[in-house]
């Protein structure tokens, strides 16, 4: 019981330093700031010519290479995170479970 109870305290403590870590993320005058948890806490536009109707189509390419490339950072800080808290690689979860789910999405 001791052992669960560790591990839900580690747990617990992942969760909180991933929601606590910012990320930000900069494409094209486009600044996008992420959590290791992947929530979006701002998105802020720098170049104001992408404003205009003619350039709505760079704002949006902007915007989503912004997102993708504070996404994948997240991803990394949260794979580092969890494997110094809770003391394994996320990407060998299947492993340790037997791989009866066949891995989780995104963890390769």
């Amino acid at each position: 019981m001791w052992d669960i109870q560790q591990m839900y305290k580690k747990y617990q403590d992942l969760q909180n330093k991933l929601a606590k870590t910012l990320i930000r993320a900069k494409e094209s005058g486009v600044i996008i700031d992420i959590t290791a948890d992947m929530k979006v806490k701002d998105v802020k536009i720098e170049d104001e010519s992408l404003l205009s109707v003619d350039r709505k189509e760079d704002l949006e390419n902007a915007i989503k290479n912004a997102f993708t490339k504070g996404q994948q950072k997240a991803q990394e800080v949260a794979m580092e995170k969890t494997k110094e808290i809770l003391g394994f690689d996320p990407n060998q979860l299947a492993g340790m479970m037997g791989g009866q789910w066949g891995g989780f999405p995104g963890m390769n």
